[in-house]
């Protein structure tokens, strides 16, 4: 998507932001698995095949039981809905991708596994065809807690909008560089606060808007204002306007407990990409809580 000229709030930084920020002006990015699975999609024949191999039951009652993943310093029980994916060594097929049969069959043969992250595409639990939807409607088949419904169902949004959180990556920095992931690397809070310093010493301190909770400064940059011991949580979205309208893809990273970071990539179908940003949080933030 292309940004949208600003008068006031992006003209009076646009200058400074574009030399020393504009790697924040990010699109959407794309994961080992979604390259292979991109390549797949373009020898697929373009209607369903007639049937499609099942998942194994013992498969399917494993992983909708869940599995032992042991991340940095902590520990989660997870199960495998398509949308996971474990990255589990440095190569390009160091990874359990639960959106093929070959990595539900992985994950049930592995119950307890060391992870250097944790990928979620959540745009996978919508496929409506092929192993990938087969093993949802396994996953989904029983009753549901409002944390599985979010995965299985999404979020209750106008029909053929498609989910706000898109992807989440969780990683510990320390012992693995997540960013190497993706094709373009997250908004850092060091580089933001530098750009910052720098304006504001030179007395050209950036504009900044109140959205919510969040500051917005130009160039599509949305800092949150409460800081709960760790770097505050930053937002890059393909705007610079104000107010912001229209369809937008943010990307935004986040300090979590025991030293990990998620990178969350969202959509936002409204103005206000402040409280868009904090829904799409709050989805992570209890997912983590009921793996616990």
């Amino acid at each position: 998507m292309e940004s949208r000229q600003q008068v006031g709030l992006a003209a009076v930084g646009a200058i400074g932001l574009a030399l020393a920020f504009g790697s924040f002006m990010l699109h959407r990015p794309v994961t080992r698995a979604q390259v292979v699975e991109a390549d797949m999609a373009a020898a697929a024949p373009a209607t369903p095949p007639a049937a499609s191999v099942p998942t194994p039951r013992a498969a399917e009652s494993c992983l909708r039981k869940g599995i032992s993943v042991t991340l940095g310093q902590d520990t989660l029980h997870v199960p495998g809905p398509p949308a996971l994916t474990l990255v589990t060594g440095d190569g390009v097929d160091d990874e359990i991708n639960f959106a093929t049969k070959a990595g539900v069959d992985k994950g049930c043969l592995n119950p307890a596994v060391t992870a250097k992250a944790i990928a979620l595409n959540f745009d996978a639990m919508d496929k409506d065809w092929g192993v990938s939807a087969n093993w949802r409607a396994d996953f989904c088949s029983e009753g549901l807690d409002d944390t599985l419904r979010f995965l299985c169902n999404g979020e209750e949004r106008p029909k053929g909008t498609p989910r706000r959180l898109a992807l989440v990556a969780i990683y510990d920095p320390k012992t693995f560089d997540g960013e190497s992931m993706f094709r373009q690397d997250a908004p850092e809070y060091a580089n933001f606060q530098a750009w910052k310093d720098r304006l504001t010493k030179a007395g050209t301190p950036p504009p900044v808007q109140a959205d919510g909770i969040f500051d917005v400064y130009p160039g599509g940059v949305w800092v949150e204002r409460e800081n709960k011991g760790g770097d505050p949580f930053l937002i890059s979205c393909d705007t610079n306007s104000w107010p912001v309208s229209g369809q937008h893809y943010c990307i935004g990273t986040l300090a979590l407990e025991k030293g990990l970071r998620a990178r969350l990539e969202f959509r936002t179908v409204t103005g206000q990409i402040g409280a868009e940003a904090k829904q799409a949080e709050t989805h992570l933030q209890a997912l983590l809580a009921a793996w616990k």
